[in-house]
This record gives C-alpha cells, structure tokens and sequence, in this order.
C-alpha cells in the first residue's frame, strides 16, 4: 500500500498599512515591523483508504468557526480529506482572536486580515491536497530536551520531549515534523516586532540543513511551558531554534521506528462543555470574543486521534497542561502506539486546559496570583471532558 505525501506553504504575514495588534501579552501591543514572516505550513498523508492535512499556522490560535469554515471549503474540492489546523501560539503574530486590541472593549482582530488568512489557509491545503509524491519510508524517534523549558506554576512538571518525523523517497528526506511543548514567546511582552519566534527558526535551519521541507506543532506546553533563557532577545530565539533543529536533525540519523508504507488514520470526538469563566463571559457582552455558546451555556469542540503507522498524535483543542499531556502520551503508548504525542490548539483555542483536581478559580480573577490558567480556560470540566474525548477513540 503506497502512501503519498504533499507539501505546500505559504506567508500569511499581515501587511503594516494598517494597525497590527500583536496577540498573546498585553492590549494595545503594536507591530512596527515584520522581522520574520509568518506561515501556514500543510502536510497532506495519502493512501487508498484515507487522505490527512496536518495543518500548522504561525498564529496565537484559531478558533473553530474559522477552522469550521475552511475544512468546508476544502472539501468542496476534496470531500474525502479529514483536516487538523493548528497553531504554534506565537505570542508576536496578530490578533486572531480578539482579546488583543487596543483596549478592553474593543477587539484586536481585522476583519480583512481574517479574509486573507482564511484565503491562504485553504489554498495552501488544497496546494498540498493536489501535488503528491511517493513516500517509500518513514522515520521517527524521540530525544529528551534538558535545560530549555521551565514551567513557572508547576516547576516540577516538565514534558521535555522532542518528537520527531521524517518522510523519505528513496533515500532523500522529503517532509520532517517536530513537536514540542513550549510557548513560542522568547520575545516577551515588550517585542514589537512580528516574528514566528524560536520555531521559525527550527524550520528555516532544518530547510537550510537538508533541502527538505519542515512542519512544527507544538505540544502540550500549558501550565506554562515556557523558555528558560537568560534574556528575551532574537539572538536567544534564534539559539533556541537551532539547537532543537540540531538535536533533532541528529537524533534522526539513528531513528528509533523505520516503517515503509505504515497504514494511516485520523478519528475525530466532539465533546460539549460548560463554560463557567466569568471573564470570557465578559470578553461575550463586550464582543471581544465570539460567543458560540448555545442556549445552556454549553461549547462544542473535538478532539482527534492521528495514526500514522506506530506514531500517534492527540489533537486537543487548546493549551493543554503537561499534566494531561503526559497522561495522554501515557494512554496513547498503552493501547499500542510506540511513539505517542500531543497537536495543541488544534480546529480550537479554547484557552488553558487544567486537571479538574487542579483546577481552583481564583477569588479575584482580575488578580490571580499563582491560578492565572484558571481565568484563561473554559472551566473546571475541560480538562477531564478532553481526557475522556482522547479515551474514547482509543
């Protein structure tokens, strides 16, 4: 069973004619200039019973209507693709969401950068949809990565594995896929300038490296999973990035899993939750945020599964905390996967993602000490409804 693979991207940086508010800090962040553009990066796995789009987005997140949205207009031409969109969660690309604007009561996003986005992101799945080659092996392994992420709330819980993918064709590496757990945000809160961060650095040195193309998702770096670098400069950035490329790049040379033609498959599970956060609540009546709740106060998103041989990868659809992340993996490896990882903000970004037992909102959210996540996620149940979502496709 031959399995085909495609590969196409594209720069969905916005143009600095008009305001650019940069996501993932505080209000009223405006870009000045673009450092590094932005991507939308989609894989496409191929064989004769399924079709898969691994799709990646330089953004902070993308919020399921928009994902809702494009899958319908790539199955207009490809009803048989079953698609992941995720994002990297840089904190340095523009607000897609809406809580990043110039004040409380407005929101950051514009309506034509939204237009253009939603463009680039179909055609680039379609681009990858249609130009497909023949894979004859795969390779894939893990490696440890000490010293580079730290996790401020719980410092003791650390997810620091790179996971690690590479398509073949006769030799010659044709696609690689990397997937870590660690926000995107060297650059901190007071970096103007729009960038992808340490991860587009990874892919420009594993491109430059081997001639291949390359795709990063990140993984569950909730909690916070976040660099720990001495300073906040695009010199540490780009140290950040080639290092993981390098590491990588290495560790693939002596791969733990070579398969040819693996079987592949992707299953999805929706789930409905309660949303209890007050402050989202309020993002709703100022209009910040889209409000897709339904007359009960319930949301609907999905979990997936994706098989692709004896690698297996659970798409959640926010900021999942290592915890869970870790759980998962654990599951994952447990009902027969040898390689198991976590897509974050994946067809969602429904904020932090917290174990129910973790989980204690605080009294004053506007002031949440150590529970920040908290007044940054859906509620208490999220994290148990995604856990129970993963375990049922298993």
């Amino acid at each position: 069973m031959t399995l085909l693979l495609g590969f196409a991207q594209a720069a969905i940086t916005p143009t600095l004619e008009r305001h650019v508010f940069l996501a993932g800090f505080g209000q009223d962040r405006l870009a000045v200039s673009i450092h590094d553009d932005l991507y939308v990066r989609s894989l496409t796995l191929k064989d004769e019973h399924t079709t898969i789009a691994l799709v990646s987005l330089d953004l902070i997140g993308f919020f399921r209507p928009d994902v809702l949205e494009v899958k319908r207009r790539v199955q207009d031409n490809f009803p048989e693709a079953k698609i992941i969109i995720s994002s990297t969660h840089t904190h340095h690309g523009p607000d897609t969401m809406g809580l990043w604007g110039p004040n409380t009561s407005t929101p950051g996003v514009d309506s034509g950068y939204m237009t253009f986005l939603k463009d680039a992101i179909t055609n680039t799945i379609i681009a990858s949809l249609s130009s497909l080659e023949e894979c004859d092996e795969v390779t894939a392994t893990t490696i440890r990565i000490t010293g580079m992420v730290k996790n401020p709330r719980d410092p003791e819980i650390i997810d620091d594995e790179l996971i690690l993918m590479r398509f073949l064709k006769q030799g010659n590496p044709r696609i690689t896929i990397f997937n870590f757990a660690c926000h995107p945000e060297v650059l901190w809160e007071h970096n103007p300038h729009i960038t992808s961060d340490y991860p587009g650095y990874l892919v420009q040195e594993v491109e430059k490296a081997d001639s291949s193309s390359c795709i990063f998702f990140s993984g569950a770096l909730g909690g916070m999973l976040t660099p720990d670098v001495m300073n906040h400069s695009f010199e540490q950035a780009e140290q950040m990035g080639k290092s993981l490329a390098f590491s990588g790049m290495l560790a693939l040379e002596r791969p733990e899993l070579v398969m040819h033609h693996p079987k592949i498959s992707l299953n999805f599970k929706p789930f409905t939750v309660k949303l209890t956060n007050i402050l989202y609540k309020l993002a709703f009546m100022r209009k910040l945020l889209p409000d897709i709740r339904d007359k009960k106060g319930y949301l609907q998103s999905e979990v997936g599964l994706v098989k692709i041989g004896d690698v297996w990868f659970a798409s959640v659809p926010g900021e999942l905390l290592p915890k869970l992340g870790l759980v998962l993996k654990t599951d994952m490896i447990k009902a027969g996967a040898k390689i198991a990882g976590v897509i974050g903000l994946a067809n969602d970004e429904l904020g932090y993602i917290l174990p129910g037992e973790d989980f204690k909102y605080p009294f004053n959210p506007f002031s949440p000490g150590k529970h920040y996540e908290e007044t940054n996620s859906v509620g208490k149940e999220i994290g148990p409804r995604v856990i129970e979502a993963v375990r049922s496709l298993l």
